[in-house]
């Protein structure tokens, strides 16, 4: 068999090339990186609290929000955040975007009284008919069978906890009765997101704007880990890396997490389209 023998020369040069093309390769990269991550932080320079509730006040789905509390017939203050903290609870693995559905759920209780009504009890026949909803829903019918589940540990919820409103004060001991009620963590999307959305009920009802704490984690979906990923150019497969990576952001603009999930959200993405 005809053997083909290597210079111990060209072994060398081969190594070097490669080493070389590798540096490059990691330089370019971090130099990429370094770019991006100038370019996100002087964009939030020119934010703080105050601009970012602003910017909140102007998001399609605050205002989809508001519309909904003014035109819907039932004006109870504690159904409607609890409506509103269901919704957050059932917006994933959704068929379209969550503004969409959420957006089609507001219009639904906004509209149908019955609706409103069958929410507004705990029992057995009214969690079918709230999964019958859920199911026919245009852009929430995924996995309905599983999220099933959910609406039941929601009815549960409700059992325990008879006025949302209390914890406009004590948004982390919400957070935490949230998560436990759902049997997962308090970094969780849906749980965070619900924060969120509790938020934007409140400020609706009252007119009064409450701070988010710096502990509640940012909501991490696609667009935030894109931007995380466009920014640090690591793999977006580990949520507690990326909370921490936000998280890190927030203490130094002093801008919450969820504050900064608005801006990135509504201003920031226009930047990386």
């Amino acid at each position: 068999m005809h053997e083909t023998t290597i210079n111990p020369h060209q072994w060398c040069g081969f190594y070097y090339k490669l080493e070389t093309k590798y540096i490059e390769f990691k330089h370019r990269n971090m130099y990429y990186e370094s770019i991006t991550m100038i370019q996100l932080k002087n964009f939030l320079n020119k934010y703080n609290v105050q601009k970012a509730k602003e910017l909140q006040h102007l998001d399609p789905q605050f205002l989809a929000l508001q519309d909904c509390r003014n035109n819907v017939k039932n004006k109870d203050r504690n159904l409607f955040s609890f409506l509103i903290i269901q919704c957050a609870l059932v917006s994933y693995q959704i068929a379209w975007t969550g503004e969409l559905w959420r957006t089609e759920f507001w219009e639904k209780i906004k509209n149908n009284r019955e609706i409103l009504l069958d929410m507004r009890t705990n029992n057995q026949s009214n969690t079918e008919r709230r999964f019958k909803f859920l199911k026919s829903s245009k852009n929430n019918k995924r996995i309905y069978n599983i999220k099933k589940n959910r609406i039941e540990k929601i009815n549960q919820l409700l059992n325990s906890e008879k006025n949302f409103l209390q914890y406009h004060d004590k948004l982390e001991q919400l957070n935490e009765i949230l998560a436990k009620a759902m049997n997962t963590n308090t970094y969780s999307k849906t749980i965070v997101f619900s924060i969120k959305m509790f938020w934007y009920a409140y400020t609706i009802i009252t007119w009064k704007d409450i701070n988010y704490p710096m502990s509640i984690n940012i909501p991490i979906d696609s667009r935030i880990k894109k931007i995380y990923t466009l920014n640090t150019n690591k793999p977006s497969s580990d949520i507690l890396q990326i909370s921490k990576y936000f998280e890190n952001l927030s203490k130094e603009f002093n801008i919450s997490p969820l504050d900064l999930d608005t801006i990135l959200r509504l201003d920031y993405r226009k930047e990386i389209k």
